[in-house]
């Protein structure tokens, strides 16, 4: 897993971001951080299948068909609190 420090500290040097913009990351998934938005402001973007290795790798317990579900319902409910700054995840091909 790689720090959020730096990973944030990386999107400012790669100039993802502005010094003047900042952006919200979801706690421990920062292995499926695949970029972020280039339209403002700017959000996270997950990929979907490796959020759902995170959810597994930080639970033995849990099963994939229960990370599948709690994932699904996390992206849904976040997209209804209707944040702007709310990451995104991507069912990727």
């Amino acid at each position: 897993m790689q720090d959020k420090t730096k990973i944030i500290d990386s999107l400012y040097e790669r100039n993802f971001l502005d010094d003047s913009e900042e952006i919200v990351l979801s706690d421990g998934f920062d292995d499926a951080l695949i970029g972020v938005t280039c339209s403002n402001p700017k959000v996270a973007i997950y990929d979907f299948w490796k959020g759902i290795d995170c959810i597994m790798k930080s639970d033995n317990d849990v099963t994939f068909d229960e990370a599948l579900d709690w994932l699904e319902d996390f992206a849904q409910l976040k997209m209804e609190e209707n944040e702007l700054l709310t990451p995104i995840f991507v069912k990727t091909l």
